[in-house]
C-alpha cells in the first residue's frame, strides 16, 4: 500500500514537470537575430542606395543631353560666323561662360547678273548689289512654288526680316544698319507662275552689301526672334536660353530655364572658314547629392556664307 503510494507522488510530479528555453538560450537567440537583421538591413540600404544613386546619375545624364542636342540643334541654324562667346565684358576668341548667335528662318540663291531673263521668262534682272552701286529690289532664284503646285518652295520671309549676304565675322552684323551686311525688308512679291521668280524689295537706304556671297547665297534673320543666347550662372548654378536683340544680344530678355544643377559651364568657340566648319567646344559639370557628371561636347557649326 505504501508502495502504491510513493509511486503514485511520483508521477504526480513528473507529469507537473514543464519544458522550455533557459535564460543564455534566449540572450544567444536575440543575438544572433539581431546581427542577421543588422546584416540584411546593411545589404537592403546599400541596394537601395545605389537605386538612388544610379537615379540620380540618370537624372544628370538625361538633363545634361537634352541641353547639350539642344544647343547643338539649334547651332546648325546659325548665321555663317555670327556666334559670339562672351566672357562677361566683350566677344572673347578665348572661353566665356555663355555665347549667343543670329539664328537663321531661312536661305537661298540670289541674282546677281544684268540683262534679261531667257525665255520663257520675262523682264530685267533685277539683282544684289555690291558697294558702291545700291538697289531696292533683287530676284530669288532658289523657289518656284509653280512648277509643283503641291509643294510650297516659296522663301520663308516676310516685311521687316532681313536680308543677310556674306557675313565673314560677329563684328558687324550685332551693328545698326547701314552696315553692309544686312538689310530691312519692306516688302515680299512672290511668284504666281513659272514666267516669274519671287522678289524681295528692301525699305530705302545705303541698299548695298560688302561684297557677293561666292555662292550667291543669302540668310533670311527673322525681325521679331533676332539673337539666340544661351548663358550660364554661377550664382543660381542654372544654364538658360533666352531670347534677346541686336542691340543688347548678351541682356538676358526672354529667359527659359534649360538646365539646373550646373556646377560649371564653359564655351570656347573656334571659327570656321569657307572650306573648314566652325567648332564650338562646350564643357558642362553638373552635380545633384554627391553624383557628378562631366560632359564635353565638340558642336560643329556650318559656315557657308
Amino acid at each position: 500500500m505504501t508502495k502504491n503510494i510513493l509511486a503514485l507522488v511520483s508521477n504526480l510530479k513528473l507529469s507537473n514537470k514543464q519544458s522550455g528555453f533557459t535564460l543564455v538560450e534566449i540572450i544567444i537567440v536575440i543575438a544572433i537575430m539581431g546581427i542577421i537583421g543588422g546584416l540584411a538591413s546593411m545589404i537592403i540600404g546599400r541596394s537601395l542606395d545605389s537605386y538612388a544613386a544610379l537615379e540620380r546619375r540618370e537624372k544628370l545624364q538625361t538633363s545634361v543631353r537634352l541641353a547639350v542636342e539642344r544647343m547643338s540643334r539649334e547651332l546648325r541654324h546659325a548665321l555663317p560666323h555670327s556666334i559670339c562667346v562672351h566672357d562677361g565684358t566683350n566677344c572673347t576668341s578665348g572661353t566665356g561662360n555663355r555665347f549667343y548667335f543670329v539664328p537663321v528662318k531661312d536661305s537661298g540663291r540670289y541674282q546677281d547678273r544684268p540683262g534679261a531673263y531667257p525665255a520663257p521668262m520675262s523682264g530685267l534682272r533685277n539683282r544684289i548689289r555690291k558697294y558702291p552701286l545700291t538697289n531696292l529690289t533683287f530676284d530669288i532664284l532658289s523657289s518656284d512654288a509653280n512648277l509643283d503646285p503641291t509643294i510650297n518652295n516659296h522663301i520663308n520671309a516676310k516685311k521687316d526680316d532681313w536680308v543677310s549676304v556674306y557675313n565673314l565675322d560677329n563684328s558687324q552684323i550685332y551693328t545698326l544698319p547701314p552696315n553692309q551686311i544686312r538689310n530691312q525688308i519692306e516688302t515680299v512679291t512672290l511668284a504666281t507662275n513659272i514666267n516669274e521668280v519671287d522678289n524681295i524689295k528692301f525699305y530705302a537706304g545705303n541698299n548695298y552689301y560688302s561684297d557677293h556671297s561666292p555662292t550667291r547665297r543669302f540668310h533670311i534673320i527673322d525681325n521679331n526672334k533676332q539673337v539666340t543666347l544661351f548663358s550660364f550662372n554661377n550664382l543660381t548654378k542654372t544654364l538658360t536660353r533666352d531670347t534677346t536683340t541686336f542691340t543688347a544680344p548678351n541682356t538676358s530678355v526672354n529667359s527659359r530655364l534649360l538646365m539646373q544643377n550646373v556646377s560649371a559651364c564653359t564655351f570656347t568657340y573656334t571659327p570656321g572658314s569657307l572650306s573648314r566648319a566652325g567648332l564650338l567646344h562646350i564643357d558642362i559639370t553638373i552635380s545633384l547629392q554627391g553624383e557628378q557628371i562631366r560632359v564635353i561636347h565638340d558642336a560643329h557649326v556650318y559656315n557657308t556664307p
